[in-house]
């Protein structure tokens, strides 16, 4: 398996938190789960980013970054 195929795994934040919960509700066969310190999601990183999109585009959610 290649490591871009790997399951996406990352640090737990609140606001991605909250991206990562309405992303799985609104993109059908995502699934992301948490040890209480990371998300670990069910699909690759390019799966997921393109799950993230949909969700941003779907909401019109805009992000700022500092």
């Amino acid at each position: 398996m290649k490591n871009i195929d790997r399951n996406f795994e990352v640090e737990k934040a609140f606001g991605l938190g909250v991206l990562l919960k309405l992303t799985k509700k609104t993109v059908e066969g995502i699934k992301i789960t948490t040890d209480g310190k990371k998300f670990v999601s069910n699909v690759s990183i390019g799966k997921l980013s393109q799950a993230v999109d949909t969700t941003l585009t779907r909401y019109n959610i805009l992000l700022k970054y500092r």
